[in-house]
C-alpha cells in the first residue's frame, strides 16, 4: 500500500469515527484494545525473529501491525478532535458563567446599597408604619421580606456560580492535559509507524529477491487450500446425500435452537484462541509481494503463539476429524445449519460425534518448525454450502 493510500485510509477511518458519533469512553476503549493487539503482533514478531529466516508470514504480521498502527493513529486523532470540542465548550461555558456571575454580583451590590439606606431597624419599622393604610403597610412588609429573601438568593447564586466556574476550569485543565498527552502519543506512534514502514519495505525487497521461491510456495499453498476445500465439500456432499434421503434436511428441535442462537450471536462469537492476530482475511486479495497475483481465502488465518489451544466458537456436534495434507488435523463442527472449520491443528481433543460447548478446547495449533516457527490457525464458517466471512461473526478483538 502506497503512502497516499495509507493517508487516505487514516482519513476515512477518522471520518467514520466522527460520523458514528463515538463517545470519549468508546474511543479510549478502542485505543486500548488496538494497543493490546499491536503488542500481540510485536510478541509474535519477536518470536519469529529468534528463529530461522523469516518469510511471508512475518511480512503478513508486519502488514497487520502497520494497519493497526494506522487505526490507532486515527483513533488518537478522533480523541484529539473530541477533546478540542470539549475545550471549546468548556471555554464557552466559563464565559457564560462569568457573565452570569458579574450580573449576580451587580444585582447583589444593588441590594447592598438599598440595605445601606435601610440599615437601621427603626427605619424599616417606620417604613411600614408610615403607610397610608393597612394594605399599603402589608405590601411594604412583604416587600421587606422579599428583599431579604432576594439577598439570600443572590448570595446562593453567587456561591453556586463561583463553584461551577471552578469545576469548569478544573475540567478544562484536565482536557488540556489529556490533549497534550495524546499529542505526544501521536508523535511517538507516527515515528514508530515510519520505522515499521521501513521494516516492511526491507522485508518486501528481501522477498522479491526470492520470487521464484515465493511462486513455488504459492503453488504449494494453493494445493493445501484445494485439499482443505475438497474435504469440506465432501462433508457437504454427505450432508446433501442425507438430506436427499430424508427429502429435506430437518433440524431437530435442539438443533433448531442451536442454529437460531448461532445466528443471533453474529458479531459476538468468541475468538477460537486466547492470543492471536488475524493476518489473512476472507475473500480475494492481492499477494503481498508478487505483483498481479491474487490469493483467495475461504476463511481467516490467525497467527498465534506456539502451542496455542483452540476453542470451539459455539455449542454443536463434531461432524468430522480428519488429517488433510498441508492443513494437518482439521475439525468440522456443526451448529444446526452452520458449520465451523478449524484447520492446522497438531493435536485434537475431540472425536466425530462428540457434543461440544461454546469455548470448549478442541485441539492445539500446529507450529511449523520449518517456517520460522510459524503457528497459524485457519478458521472458516459456513451456512450449509455458503462461505461466510468469520470477521463478521466474531466479537471485536
Amino acid at each position: 500500500m502506497g503512502r497516499f493510500s495509507q493517508i487516505f485510509v487514516m482519513l476515512l477511518v477518522l471520518f467514520s469515527f466522527q460520523a458514528s458519533g463515538q463517545t470519549k469512553d468508546e474511543l479510549e476503549r478502542q485505543r486500548r484494545e488496538t494497543q493490546q493487539i499491536i503488542e500481540n503482533t510485536t510478541r509474535l514478531l519477536q518470536q519469529a525473529s529468534v528463529s530461522r529466516q523469516s518469510g511471508l508470514e512475518r511480512l503478513n504480521i508486519v502488514n497487520r501491525r502497520l494497519q493497526l498502527r494506522q487505526n490507532l493513529l486515527a483513533t488518537i486523532e478522533a480523541e484529539i478532535v473530541y477533546i478540542d470540542d470539549s475545550v471549546l465548550k468548556n471555554e464557552r461555558r466559563i464565559r457564560e458563567l462569568e457573565k452570569q456571575l458579574a450580573e449576580a454580583r451587580e444585582s447583589y451590590a444593588h441590594l447592598i446599597r438599598v440595605a445601606y439606606r435601610h440599615r437601621f431597624a427603626h427605619q424599616r419599622v417606620m417604613f411600614v408604619l408610615s403607610a397610608e393604610d393597612f394594605n399599603q403597610a402589608y405590601r411594604r412588609l412583604k416587600y421587606l421580606q422579599q428583599y431579604g429573601q432576594s439577598r439570600q438568593k443572590q448570595i446562593s447564586s453567587i456561591q453556586s456560580l463561583t463553584a461551577d466556574i471552578v469545576l469548569q476550569i478544573e475540567d478544562l485543565e484536565r482536557n488540556r492535559q489529556e490533549q497534550l498527552s495524546l499529542l505526544q502519543q501521536k508523535r511517538r506512534e507516527t515515528n514508530v509507524l515510519n520505522r515499521e514502514r521501513d521494516q516492511q519495505d526491507s522485508i518486501v525487497q528481501d522477498l522479491r529477491r526470492k520470487e521464484a521461491q515465493l511462486r513455488e510456495e504459492l503453488v504449494r499453498q494453493e494445493k493445501v487450500a484445494k485439499a482443505l476445500q475438497d474435504a469440506i465439500e465432501e462433508l457437504l456432499r454427505e450432508e446433501a446425500r442425507v438430506a436427499a434421503e430424508r427429502r429435506i434436511y430437518e433440524l431437530t428441535p435442539e438443533e433448531r435452537i442451536i442454529s437460531d442462537q448461532f445466528q443471533k450471536n453474529k458479531g459476538g462469537l468468541p475468538w477460537p484462541i486466547e492470543r492471536g492476530v488475524v493476518t489473512g482475511f476472507f475473500g480475494e486479495h492481492p499477494h503481498p509481494v508478487l505483483r498481479g497475483i491474487k490469493i483467495q481465502n475461504n476463511g481467516i488465518d490467525i497467527s498465534t503463539v506456539e502451542n496455542a489451544e483452540v476453542m470451539v466458537l459455539f455449542d454443536g456436534v463434531v461432524r468430522q476429524v480428519r488429517y488433510v495434507p498441508g492443513s494437518n488435523n482439521v475439525v468440522l463442527v456443526r451448529h444446526g445449519n452452520y458449520l465451523t472449520v478449524y484447520a492446522n491443528l497438531s493435536h485434537v481433543y475431540v472425536r466425530a460425534g462428540d457434543q461440544v460447548e461454546r469455548r470448549q478446547l478442541i485441539g492445539r495449533v500446529f507450529t511449523d518448525s520449518d517456517d520460522s516457527e510459524n503457528s497459524l490457525l485457519h478458521l472458516e464458517i459456513w451456512e450449509e454450502n455458503q462461505k461466510l466471512d468469520p470477521m463478521l461473526w466474531l466479537s471485536r478483538q
